[in-house]
């Protein structure tokens, strides 16, 4: 288990993800920071359960948040450490 995680993922933007409490396959909170290469209109999207507590994603033009309590670790499928 770690306290503190942070990586940082490139795909049509740039995205820094921060994990806190993490453990292999869950976390406890993970909160994400999105650059995009494409701008797209305001959205907002709350939800609650599938594998999670409450998801809370906001994107406006080019910047997107993302922030989730109790779920899946994002990254657990694509990192060899969690194997």
């Amino acid at each position: 288990m770690k306290l503190i995680d942070y990586y940082k993922k490139e795909d049509y933007g740039v995205e820094h993800i921060f994990t806190l409490l993490k453990a292999k396959r869950r976390s406890f909170i993970q909160v994400s920071f999105d650059w995009s290469d494409y701008p797209a209109g305001p959205y907002l999207q709350i939800s609650f359960g599938n594998n999670r507590l409450i998801d809370i994603l906001f994107w406006c033009w080019k910047f997107g948040f993302s922030a989730e309590l109790f779920g899946f670790t994002w990254d657990s499928w694509d990192r060899k450490e969690n194997v």
